[in-house]
């Protein structure tokens, strides 16, 4: 019998209900209502050209992360009023406001309004100049420090970041530092590589020996998932290699036809990949072969943004992300107050969070 499936609508109105929440938790980032209270549910709906009841369950979201609250006959208010203007500033550079990074956001945003600080926010959308033009810029706006995600590839940061120290405020990196070779700079990330592996080991556990491996071309990320990946696989007394790998910048639908061809060539039964967007083209193309997930092949997906949104729901690897947030910034507050304390770098676990997507490696005859 076949996974139970989304229905379509559901889908579509999670997708909705989701990104409007990302935009409120940018707009309470940015001090868009600095006197602490959101505009009406109607406003709102009118503003962003939805539905009522989107509004409803986008704001039902950010009252279970504590971010606002709501007064009965009054209205919704942010948990933390900024506007009393104590503390200091803590400038935050993002590469994105889209993905994975909102909740991070929403865990520093959250820290820091805690102690009467207040946040400037910046996106850098991946380009490494526009990340150096948001750092000075927010140095010379009189940020206290910084919470920095700075991009580190063959373009990234090296002139600014390459040493400890440089930058002219305490900065804290945030999902970046393992890449970094005897890095001395603070940061708090996740450790990838063990939540690799432990996606790894839940399929082993279902009888899965042969594992395939959809990856995007990542530097950050990437190295660490292939780590954790041939970790599991060698401990289990297996070739350290998965059976199929295949890396790309972005994945269509057609090259996830063509790398599920691969994978039912090599007689692969399970494949984890890089994050939930591939993973759900993954699914699709088993849909389009007539093959049946979690029957015929198993899928473990990654980030634990859209999962739950797939038509089958899947089993992925989920980061704590705004676990990370609130770190970052408690540890950047920690180095303003206390300057020649000694550095810190943490790494958190993602854990395996199980759905549909993943069963019993089906048996060959």
């Amino acid at each position: 019998m076949s996974s139970p499936r989304t229905p379509v609508g559901a889908a579509a109105r999670g997708h909705k209900t989701r990104r409007l929440a990302d935009e409120l938790r940018r707009a309470i980032a940015e001090l868009r209502w600095p006197a602490g209270k959101l505009p009406t549910e109607q406003q709102l709906a009118r503003d962003q050209e939805v539905s009522v009841n989107t509004v409803r369950r986008a704001v039902d979201l950010l009252v279970q992360e504590g971010l606002v609250y709501r007064r009965q006959g009054s209205g919704t208010y942010v948990s933390e009023s900024r506007a009393s203007g104590t503390g200091y500033t803590v400038g935050v550079v993002v590469p994105s406001l889209t993905y994975y990074y909102p909740r991070v956001i929403a865990g520093i945003e959250r820290e820091l309004s805690r102690h009467g600080c207040r946040m400037l926010l910046r996106c850098t959308e991946w380009d490494p100049g526009m990340e150096q033009e948001a750092v000075d810029e927010l140095i010379r706006s009189g940020a206290a420090g910084l919470i920095l995600v700075p991009t580190l590839g063959e373009d990234g940061p090296r002139h600014w970041l390459g040493i400890a120290g440089e930058l002219a405020v305490p900065a804290v990196l945030v999902e970046r530092g393992m890449d970094l070779t005897a890095t001395s700079h603070e940061f708090v990330c996740s450790h990838h590589a063990a939540g690799a592996r432990a996606a790894v080991e839940h399929l082993l556990g279902l009888g899965h020996t042969r594992v395939g491996y959809m990856e995007r071309t990542s530097p950050h990320t990437a190295p660490q998932i292939r780590s954790g990946l041939a970790v599991g696989l060698e401990r289990a007394g297996l070739d350290p290699a998965p059976v199929v790998t295949a890396s790309l910048p972005r994945w269509t639908a057609e090259d996830a036809d063509g790398f599920l061809g691969r994978l039912v060539a090599r007689g692969a039964t399970a494949a984890l990949c890089f994050a939930d967007r591939e993973a759900s083209l993954l699914v699709g193309a088993a849909r389009r072969r007539g093959l049946n997930v979690p029957e015929d092949l198993s899928v473990i997906g990654y980030d634990n943004e859209v999962a739950d949104l797939c038509e089958v729901p899947l089993t992925t690897v989920s980061p704590a992300k705004t676990d990370i947030g609130r770190r970052a910034a408690d540890i950047l507050r920690a180095r303003i107050a206390a300057p020649d304390a000694p550095r810190r770098q943490e790494a958190f676990v993602p854990h395996l969070v199980v759905r549909d997507s993943t069963g019993p490696a089906p048996r060959r005859h």
